[in-house]
């Protein structure tokens, strides 16, 4: 028993060394590929137990697109190439070469499109909190923090909604603002390669904010035309006093050479 089950054994080890024959361009072997949008993906598989044996490629377990023109398969090395690269080339590849295959997983970093870093919003307005998750395979989670405390989603002004990818929590609109809602609003984007975060200030101003300017501009307004009216009506009392004095002297200087008409009259 003891001979058969080392055969046993043997046999087993033999068949997972087998499923190990081919190597591929991994860095690490398993780890997978690191796509990077709009540059170049190779990948590469060889089969150690025969060299010479051909390469059929696979993408989720289906054949490759033929008729993209961006990929293209090179027999001569075993290799696969993938130009200006989309987040949709992201996937599981197979390389399958006689009996053989390995799976070359391709994924993809976390990005967050930039947001403004503080915002304001005036009471009982909404608050929309926007966390766009432009890049990321597999599939990143969204987790969201208020001055570094996990925002409280149980809340019933909180309404959270999820991407055309299928990323929950993207988006998040707080109803009726409070003044108490003022903080630092954090997104924090993860998945198994990567991680983002992404910050904004959030204060909430009093609804009548905008109305103790304008009645500030009014009353200055009001005291403006007080005071042209006052110095106004100061200044046409002199004009007037002075009008009538001129008014008199001329009375005067007319009745003087009146006088001194008649005084040479009798004279003659």
């Amino acid at each position: 028993m003891s001979v058969l089950f080392k055969f046993v054994l043997l046999a087993v080890f033999s068949f997972c060394m087998s499923e190990n024959a081919i190597i591929t361009n991994e860095e690490d072997q398993g780890e997978g590929v690191i796509l990077t949008p709009g540059h170049i993906l190779v990948l590469q598989c060889n089969n150690t137990d025969d060299p010479s044996a051909g390469i059929q490629w696979l993408k989720n377990g289906l054949p490759l697109n033929t008729s993209d023109g961006r990929i293209l398969e090179e027999i001569s090395n075993n290799s696969l190439v993938i130009k200006n690269t989309l987040e949709s080339d992201c996937g599981n590849y197979t390389c399958k070469s006689a009996n053989q295959e390995a799976i070359i997983p391709v994924r993809s970093i976390v990005k967050i499109a930039p947001v403004d870093s503080s915002r304001n919003v005036v009471q009982n307005q909404n608050i929309v909190l926007l966390c766009n998750v432009t890049q990321g395979t597999p599939l990143p989670t969204v987790q969201w923090r208020k001055d570094k405390e996990p925002l409280n989603m149980s809340d019933p002004r909180i309404t959270v909604k999820t991407d055309l990818r299928g990323v929950e929590a993207t988006e998040v609109i707080i109803s009726d603002a409070k003044f108490e809602d003022r903080a630092q609003y954090t997104c924090i984007v993860t998945n198994e390669i990567s991680s983002a975060n992404a910050t904004i200030l959030v204060r909430v101003k009093d609804k009548y904010a905008a109305l103790w300017p304008f009645l500030g501009i009014c009353a200055e307004v009001a005291v403006l035309c007080a005071i042209i009216f006052i110095y106004e009506k100061r200044r046409q009392k002199p004009d007037f006093d002075e009008s009538e004095t001129e008014h008199n002297t001329e009375n005067k200087s007319v009745a003087d050479q009146d006088e001194k008409n008649r005084d040479v009259r009798q004279r003659k």
